[in-house]
């Protein structure tokens, strides 16, 4: 991890926009945070300006980083993700499915055998 905030900063940034498995962009980041960290060593006050201006934007970095996966590798990692968020999606509508059906169920149940009003009038016979 970088001690310099400016180049984690970057880092994190760049990150964002790997549209990869965590562990291959881990590996990328700390290849970049290394370099970064080589490269700037000796500047002082290096700013997000500067350093966007001396390596590019973090979208740029990320491409260019891109540009060293496998591109089988990259439509994989999408196309599983796409699947996983498909499976939430209708695990999720099922499960909202489902707690209509109960919450229905149970008021109807509730209003077939809920007791409105219930009187009872005790008579009292005098029978001597």
């Amino acid at each position: 991890m970088s001690r310099n905030p400016v180049i984690r900063a970057y880092c994190r940034q760049v990150g964002k926009a790997l549209d990869l498995p965590k562990a291959h962009r881990h590996r990328l980041l700390d290849g970049l945070e290394r370099e970064l960290e080589e490269r700037f060593s000796f500047t002082t006050g290096l700013t997000p300006e500067t350093l966007c201006i001396d390596v590019g934007s973090p979208e740029e970095s990320a491409s260019a980083l891109l540009e060293c996966v496998d591109e089988k590798e990259c439509t994989q990692y999408q196309s599983q993700r796409k699947l996983l968020i498909r499976a939430a999606v209708a695990t999720l509508m099922v499960v909202l499915a489902a707690l209509i059906i109960f919450s229905t169920t149970y008021f109807s149940y509730l209003v077939q055998h809920s007791v409105d009003h219930t009187e009872i009038k005790i008579v009292q016979s005098n029978a001597d």
